[in-house]
């Protein structure tokens, strides 16, 4: 599957040592050479921050009708409030990602949001990735 290629080449090929933005764009070109359109900063009305701006998901990348949300976040794990924005807009797929942080403790925080969006959790510090998807009210990890 193609969405897994993808995920396999942000997990072992995008450096998490640079900026936030400039990580965020090398997730962008890979998104791009896969053949989709992609959108920065993606505004969610739904979710507004402490002066009323809509917040944002750092990527969206559409190919066809297929549309997955990408979070990243640089330092950390992937943090609750990046889960709680990519569930917003109903992707077909949402992907947390962790610069620096561990994959075990960023899946901790998908689990609550799973519920008929499969959620990828990549650690670029550990070159892991994994699939946390619902299944008969249950969740996995593929």
């Amino acid at each position: 599957m193609e969405i897994i290629n993808l995920i396999e080449e942000i997990a072992k090929g995008v450096n998490p040592k640079i900026e936030h933005n400039d990580t965020v764009k090398q997730i962008e070109q890979i998104f791009q050479r896969y053949g989709f359109y992609t959108t920065k900063e993606y505004p969610i009305y739904k979710i507004k921050d402490k002066s009323g701006r809509a917040r944002r998901i750092d990527l969206v990348a559409r190919k066809g009708k297929f549309r997955a949300a990408i979070e990243y976040d640089h330092k950390y794990n992937v943090k609750y409030k990046s889960f709680q924005k990519i569930v917003q807009i109903k992707p077909d797929v949402a992907i947390g990602i962790t610069g620096l942080g561990f994959l075990s403790n960023s899946l901790t925080r998908a689990e609550k949001y799973i519920g008929g969006v499969p959620i990828y959790v990549v650690s670029l510090k550990q070159h892991k990735y994994k699939l946390l998807e619902e299944k008969q009210s249950a969740f996995y990890i593929v």
